[in-house]
């Protein structure tokens, strides 16, 4: 009988987690560094709110687990889970770092991102944290080395994770610079003693894939709603338990068990309308206040009819049937945008609806595309989004002690020159904003109205992102500044329904048309490429009249 591999779990503050303790390492299988600007925002904000809001927060914040290759004897620890959050840190503690005015305080906050050599223990200089070795040069010349931040590098030729470290490290250095340094030493004593991380540590992989396959299942562990029907359930009494529960679960069955529960989370926002602060199974009864009362009322006003509101916006053929064509395009859009913000404002819209409302609805579910992809290109973060939906929720259903909103619905004139000026910039540099665009603008250029889902649907760009000197693109294109200004725009991408090869991208301009630009069976479906396959040449000519062409449709499309 084999043994079982020891596992070791313990809850470390930061400063714990960045000591001698730990040598981190990211093994070369891993994928990049991907956390986009959004997310490192929304952490930064997060740390913030619960360092000025202890009553909330109790005074402290949880990251989350991480999952380690690592012997109990050694330091050394492959990071099997957890990679992009020790990096934010390292990154985070890097800009706190260069901000820091005093010597010797900012050589104190360099030993959380560097080990120093310490004979007398046998500690070796190293960095706390190395990523895979083909970035981790990158991220010591540029983050991890000291005064690193104070200059980062221009980002027009970074691509992939050297891309999102430095925008990252120029997003929180621009935050923090604001901030008086007072606030900055309560932030960097915030995250080393009051923030924390459960370190899960075995010995080998295998049993190190298992742990994270264990932390991450789905389906077979207890949800926030299988909590909350159990306190529902205990309140309601034996008598109207059955009965109750078979309402409860007839809704979890139709609407499916994820869906289930993020449900509850767009009916806590139509009645908390702002971003939540604590888990969805301690704080819904509270923001819900129907949840406190009668049972079967709650089933009956709440539960039953929000999923009624919740399946029609996650049926197209049903918003097709009671809101027209346009309104179910735009619902189908909606559903393609990276967040699900926008979900509670058109579940209470749907819920409120009267009897003849249609157009009215319909209007609104058009309205709230253009309002979400404003939110989209533009990249705001959560906390800026739920409060804009909080205001059209407000607009449309005012709540007691709420002031009228400044913004709701509707986009000001400033708002649309920057949605504009989005739409008009390196689209396919906000890697997950291009591709619903893009389909958006090829449903608009349909004279016909068809829509497009394929299974594989990829962007491509007509003259490469990367040009051999000796190709026919550094000819149509000698000047590597306006080469530069063009290639990530709408006017040079199309959608195609295969994958992308990467061999294809320096053939020639007829060649891509000929051999590429092609469905499986010879046809386009995307007018958006159909459109190029008709240009007999690519210039900047060419690119200049199609860049109007498009961003005038998407004018066109969101009035703007």
């Amino acid at each position: 009988m084999s043994e079982l591999s020891p596992i070791e779990a313990h809850e470390r503050v930061i400063k714990q987690v960045f000591s001698d303790d730990y040598a981190f390492e990211i093994p070369a299988y891993q994928r990049p560094y991907a956390w986009e600007t959004e997310q490192v925002r929304e952490l930064l904000n997060d740390l913030l709110d619960a360092m000025d809001d202890p009553a909330t927060s109790g005074g402290v914040y949880f990251l989350g687990s991480i999952v380690l290759i690592k012997a109990p004897s050694v330091n050394k620890a492959k990071v099997v889970d957890g990679q992009q959050r020790l990096t934010t840190l390292t990154v985070l503690l890097s800009v706190l770092r260069d901000l820091t005015s005093d010597q010797e305080r900012r050589l104190d906050r360099g030993n959380y991102i560097h080990q120093r050599a310490n004979p007398d223990t046998g500690a070796a200089a190293r960095h706390r944290l190395l990523l895979r070795e083909r970035d981790q040069d990158f991220f010591h010349n540029h983050i991890q080395m000291a005064g690193a931040t104070s200059d980062l590098p221009e980002t027009a030729r970074l691509e992939a994770s050297q891309l999102r470290l430095i925008e990252n490290a120029t997003l929180l250095r621009s935050r923090l610079a604001q901030m008086d340094e007072s606030r900055r030493d309560q932030l960097v004593a915030f995250i080393i003693q009051r923030c924390y991380l459960v370190v899960v540590a075995v010995p080998t992989a295998g049993a190190a894939r298992r742990i994270f396959t264990v932390l991450n299942a789905r389906g077979l562990d207890l949800t926030a709603t299988d909590i909350l029907k159990a306190d529902l359930l205990d309140r309601a009494g034996t008598e109207r338990e059955d009965a109750l529960a078979k309402r409860w679960e007839a809704v979890e069955l139709e609407l499916g068990r994820d869906p289930f529960v993020d449900l509850f989370g767009h009916i806590r926002m139509i009645h908390e309308r702002e971003k939540p602060r604590s888990a969805l199974e301690s704080a819904f009864a509270d923001k819900v206040a129907a949840f406190r009362g009668d049972a079967e009322e709650f089933i009956k006003r709440v539960l039953e009819p929000g999923a009624d509101a919740y399946g029609v916006l996650n049926d197209p053929v049903e918003v097709r049937q009671l809101f027209g064509h346009e309104a179910s395009r735009a619902v189908k859009s909606l559903h393609r945008i990276d967040n699900k913000d926008w979900v509670a404002p058109a579940v209470l819209r749907l819920w409120r609806r009267q009897p003849g409302d249609g157009p009215n609805v319909a209007k609104f579910l058009i309205d709230l595309e253009r309002l979400a992809y404003f939110l989209f290109v533009t990249r705001a973060d959560a906390n800026e989004r739920m409060a804009r939906y909080a205001g059209v929720m407000d607009e449309f259903d005012p709540r007691e002690g709420r002031p009228a909103p400044d913004v709701g619905l509707q986009l000001t004139e400033a708002e649309k020159a920057e949605f504009r000026t989005g739409l008009d910039g390196p689209l396919y540099r906000k890697s997950r904003v291009c591709r619903p665009v893009l389909q958006r603008l090829d449903e608009a250029l349909t004279a016909g109205g068809a829509e497009y889902d394929h299974p594989i649907i990829s962007i491509e760009h007509v003259l490469p992102q990367t040009v051999a000197p000796d190709s026919e693109w550094a000819g149509l294109f000698p000047n590597l500044p306006e080469r530069e200004l063009w290639t990530h725009r709408l006017a040079n991408l199309v959608l195609l329904t295969r994958r992308i090869n990467t061999r294809a991208s320096n053939w020639s301009f007829q060649r891509k048309k000929d051999e590429y630009f092609l469905g499986q069976d010879g046809a386009v479906p995307f007018h958006i490429t159909q459109q190029v396959r008709e240009n007999l040449n690519w210039t900047v000519q060419v690119l200049n009249a199609r860049q109007a062409e498009l961003l005038g449709k998407l004018s066109e499309l969101w009035r703007l």
